[in-house]
């Protein structure tokens, strides 16, 4: 940008229109930190879009607050402690903008996951807390802790999330799938036909029928060829 060309934009004004923790996160979403790069504010766009997307997570208009105290499934444990491990070595090597990547993934996941536990958006909350302090503050207010979110013990990565040991299954009956199970990885072709056999909406869709061949790919899919 040069004030010579005309195409200085004013922090302020940006700050004005989106919020201090925006602009502040897309600075380090702009790239490497040790490198030079062009500034474009459309971008700017998404940073702002992912910040209103985690108020919204926690905040209803008409109902406040919106975080559960129930406990996180496996499945949110394992989403969650993936973005742990990939934010704290991104940040650690300041490597800012793909660590701002990471939260995006996260939240994206959890969306997908229809997750709104206390016990999984304090951690994501805690480690905000450097890219985007303001916001991160008043939500961990607001789910009822004292003291400040930059004083709160950072979250750790357990290993035993990291590691995939079973797997959601699609099972299809003659190429149409009828339900999912999730079974574990080490699981032979015995003992995954014996649980998708078990299983009562592959039954009720079989409607007493036996399968002619039951195909299991593993990691991938299972079908039932009636």
């Amino acid at each position: 940008m040069s004030k010579s060309k005309f195409n200085v934009d004013n922090p302020d004004d940006l700050v004005y229109k989106y919020g201090a923790d925006t602009f502040r996160m897309y600075e380090m979403f702009l790239g490497p930190i040790e490198q030079s790069k062009p500034w474009d504010t459309k971008g700017i766009e998404g940073v702002n879009r992912f910040l209103k997307k985690l108020w919204r997570m926690c905040m209803d208009e008409q109902k406040g607050l919106v975080v559960t105290d129930e406990p996180a499934t496996v499945a949110e444990l394992r989403v969650l402690h993936k973005a742990i491990k990939k934010i704290s070595e991104d940040t650690e090597r300041f490597s800012f903008n793909t660590a701002v990547s990471a939260f995006m993934i996260l939240l994206n996941d959890l969306s997908d996951l229809k997750c709104r536990k206390k016990e999984i958006l304090t951690p994501l909350l805690i480690m905000l807390s450097p890219y985007a302090p303001h916001i991160a503050e008043e939500l961990y207010h607001a789910l009822g802790y004292e003291g400040s979110v930059v004083t709160a013990d950072y979250p750790q990565a357990d290993e035993k999330y990291l590691t995939e040991s079973e797997k959601e299954y699609p099972v299809s009956i003659n190429g149409k799938m009828r339900t999912t199970i999730v079974i574990s990885l080490s699981a032979t072709q015995d003992e995954v036909e014996s649980i998708v056999m078990s299983n009562e909406v592959v039954q009720r869709w079989l409607d007493q029928k036996t399968p002619k061949k039951v195909i299991y790919v593993k990691n991938k899919m299972i079908n039932l060829v009636v």
